[in-house]
């Protein structure tokens, strides 16, 4: 959704959440500001990445638990890519895990959805620096991500902390697939590939990952926060 309401000198935003309201809310934090021009919303992830795309938003307001494809894909792809868009993400997750896993992967600031108003404003500038933003009481994941980075220049946080690292674009996608439930014929079907395919990828990820089983599967993308929804 074009809105005009900012000059367009302001930095420009798009934002990504599966529910309108929380977008709205999102949107009237950013407007009364006067700072930022929100020029698109986007209810799935696929929509976020058009929109990415389509406007070149300097940020990416994002929340994780999208329909469909995850927002920890969103920032892969971007990262993948190498976007020139900063991603923020907003989410109801909370655990320490998620929060390393969403800054390994590339974004640049991570607010729980409980955080006051004028945080969300804080994030943007703190991240238009140059800089991560977490809320402070987050700051020693900050530190633990540089640590390792002055350890071993050679070995990139994101890898370090992604678990799914060893995969592969086309294995990750169907590693979430796979751990929503869905059965080899329905990826199948969604992805354009045979059953058969899907099982020599299936087969591909659990050995990649250590697992016995695909319910070992599920139950690590549980316990890792990894689920699309």
């Amino acid at each position: 959704m074009q809105v005009e309401t900012h000059p367009e000198s302001n930095p420009s935003v798009v934002l990504a959440d599966d529910h309108a309201l929380m977008r709205h809310a999102l949107k009237s934090i950013l407007d009364r500001s006067n700072a930022f021009n929100v020029v698109a919303e986007a209810e799935n992830a696929e929509k976020a990445l058009e929109l990415v795309q389509l406007h070149k938003p300097q940020f990416l307001v994002l929340d994780l638990g999208l329909p469909g494809r995850s927002g920890l894909e969103v920032i892969y792809e971007l990262s993948q890519k190498q976007s020139k868009t900063t991603v923020i993400v907003v989410s109801m997750y909370e655990e320490e895990t998620t929060i390393r896993q969403a800054i390994s992967a590339g974004a640049r600031g991570y607010l729980p959805k409980n955080s006051p108003p004028e945080l969300l404003l804080s994030a943007l500038k703190t991240v238009a620096q140059g800089k991560i933003f977490v809320p402070e009481h987050y700051n020693h994941i900050l530190e633990e991500l540089e640590s390792m980075v002055q350890a071993d220049g050679k070995v990139s946080t994101r890898k370090a902390l992604d678990p799914l690292s060893k995969l592969s674009k086309r294995e990750r996608e169907i590693f979430y697939l796979l751990a929503d439930g869905s059965p080899n014929r329905v990826i199948a079907k969604k992805l354009f590939i045979s059953p058969r395919t899907v099982e020599t990828h299936r087969a591909r990820i659990i050995k990649k990952l250590g697992f016995d089983s695909t319910a070992d599967l599920i139950r690590y993308a549980i316990r890792n926060n990894l689920l699309k929804s």
